[in-house]
């Protein structure tokens, strides 16, 4: 049973407010141990990738990361819109898939799922996405009812003959960015969005058999937990097929600003937590599933597919992929990967290869933020060791907050464990580092949260 102190220890024990908050799940990352691969040791670290692909299929991720504007809350840091640029990109990225396929990645392998992020992938037309589509069904065999999605700015597909192409190209899900339907809220993000324009697009999918997700945000700026439920009332009213509630994450330079001239705006980290409370029970009670409660892959296969560990395979610049023993990153400098690609090279610059250990926090990391948790047994068969023994400490630091739940066979997230699963996901990745490295803490992935750059 969860008690009113089980929520006040969550909230002073485990919480990461405001100043704190880095969205780091849902996958472990170790960026200490990186090390970097030069153009001529690719074709040879290849050979350790095909390898550690066990697994008989695979997730594809495809990066697209051009915009025509920048929200105030984007991590991300896309590229401004260029149609020469981006042209250029295109071709890099159909030459890197060829070099993949020339390099034996997807012998035996089919694709599971396929998602376009972003940037905004549907700044690119409808004959471009089909295109990259077309050259990964030439080289790789879809499973049999393959979900594949597209991230989606509202502005680029309130077009019925937009998503009529994208269904003809095959794209039978949408996750659109939404973050909230308060006009002021937009207005400060540089972002517009009605609840109508939304529902529209929502109506208009799904007579294309396209299903659609929308991302939502708490603790943006000068949001109010009158307006975070005034949101969740417009949400009923669209009713979209999933839905995804995440926190703003401060390290946009422009958002920084943004506070520095009205400090006023930051959210309280009382508030945010409450936000957070509010909208998952709120989640949980429309019967949407999300980290932390996957049951099946009907509301999002790619991420359900995830974090049961299998392998991804990502194109494009500044991406990651994964195998249950590896980890390699693209490079990030455009011109980088563009030059690679034209030289015939697969762009990868960095690699680690996950410790026996590392390999057993992720698989606790990935499997928690499903309904079922991760299954005793099969940790034992694969990691020959007892997960009650391995992670014992931090175990019972999450069953006291009333966050964890043991059996013989399983270990999974309680009701609140679900409800907090991204601080259960940071305390993961918390206990994994200072394991690891001696003691450092974890910093956000990229610039600074706000305790850094406020």
């Amino acid at each position: 049973m969860i008690s009113d102190s089980n929520l006040a220890a969550i909230r002073t024990e485990l919480f990461y407010g405001s100043s704190d908050y880095t969205k780091n799940q849902p996958d472990l990352f170790v960026p200490h141990r990186f090390q970097m691969l030069a153009p001529s040791q690719v074709k040879g670290y290849l050979e350790s990738v095909k390898s550690a692909l066990t697994s008989s299929e695979i997730l594809i991720y495809i990066h697209i990361p051009f915009c025509f504007s920048e929200c105030l809350f984007c991590n991300s840091f896309p590229l401004k819109s260029d149609p020469q640029l981006q042209s250029q990109y295109l071709q890099a990225l159909l030459k890197e898939i060829d070099l993949m396929a020339a390099a034996g990645i997807f012998a035996g392998k089919t694709a599971k799922c396929i998602y376009f992020g972003g940037g905004t992938p549907t700044i690119f037309p409808n004959r471009d996405i089909k295109q990259i589509l077309e050259r990964i069904r030439s080289v790789i065999p879809l499973a049999e009812g393959c979900s594949i999605t597209t991230e989606a700015h509202p502005v680029t597909i309130t077009s019925k003959e937009r998503l009529k192409g994208l269904a003809e190209a095959g794209v039978n899900r949408i996750s659109m960015g939404c973050q909230t339907f308060d006009p002021d809220i937009l207005s400060l993000c540089n972002r517009n969005n009605s609840e109508e324009q939304i529902g529209a697009v929502v109506k208009a999918a799904h007579e294309f058999g396209i299903s659609v997700n929308i991302d939502m945000m708490a603790g943006l700026p000068g949001q109010s937990m009158e307006s975070l439920e005034r949101d969740l009332l417009a949400l009923e009213r669209v009713k979209p097929d999933a839905v995804e509630y995440i926190r703003h994450e401060i390290v946009n330079p422009l958002i920084v600003d943004l506070y520095k001239e009205k400090p006023e705006l930051v959210v309280s980290d009382d508030t945010l937590f409450n936000m957070v409370l509010t909208a998952q029970r709120w989640m949980k009670g429309a019967g949407y599933e999300q980290n932390g409660s996957y049951t099946n892959d009907r509301q999002w296969a790619y991420r359900y597919y995830w974090l049961q560990e299998l392998p991804i395979i990502a194109f494009g610049v500044r991406t990651r992929s994964y195998t249950t023993t590896l980890c390699y990153d693209k490079h990030e400098d455009l011109s980088t990967y563009v030059r690679m690609t034209d030289k015939g090279i697969p762009p990868i610059g960095r690699h680690i290869v996950l410790t026996k250990r590392e390999q057993m926090f992720r698989t606790l990391m990935l499997n928690i933020q499903l309904a079922k948790g991760l299954e005793v047994g099969l940790f034992k068969t694969r990691y020959e060791v007892d997960p009650f023994a391995v992670f014992a400490d931090l175990f019972n630091k999450l069953k006291r907050l009333g966050c964890l739940e043991e059996a013989t066979d399983f270990v999974r997230l309680s009701e609140f464990g679900a409800l907090f699963v991204e601080d259960v996901c940071d305390c993961i990745i918390d206990e994994a580092l200072k394991e690891d490295s001696g003691g450092a803490t974890r910093m956000p992935h990229s610039e600074g949260s706000r305790s850094v750059r406020l």
